[in-house]
């Protein structure tokens, strides 16, 4: 009994052991100076469209300054992270 946990246990284990991730990343200058600058990061799920263009949408009018993607092998998709930019309203 105890030889067939471990037939079921190791592959397991070696099923969800660590995988390195993959991780890319872009960002664009700025044209708004540091002390005029309004800067939003939000999380986003990457397969959820709607949740996209939900966040999207919140920041029309803002100028969108990075963008990043993390996944794994384990990972059923991508999460990433996004910042926008605008100058300071008077």
């Amino acid at each position: 009994m105890k030889k067939l946990y471990a037939l079921v246990l190791f592959p397991c284990i070696g099923l969800a052991s660590c995988q390195p991730a993959n991780i890319y990343s872009v960002n664009w200058n700025s044209d708004v100076s540091a002390s005029d600058a309004q800067t939003r990061c939000e999380h986003v799920d990457m397969r959820a469209q709607t949740e996209m263009d939900a966040v999207f949408s919140k920041y029309d009018g803002w100028k969108l300054i990075y963008v990043s993607e993390y996944t794994t092998g384990h990972k059923i998709g991508t999460d990433g992270a996004v910042c926008f930019e605008r100058a300071k309203k008077p």
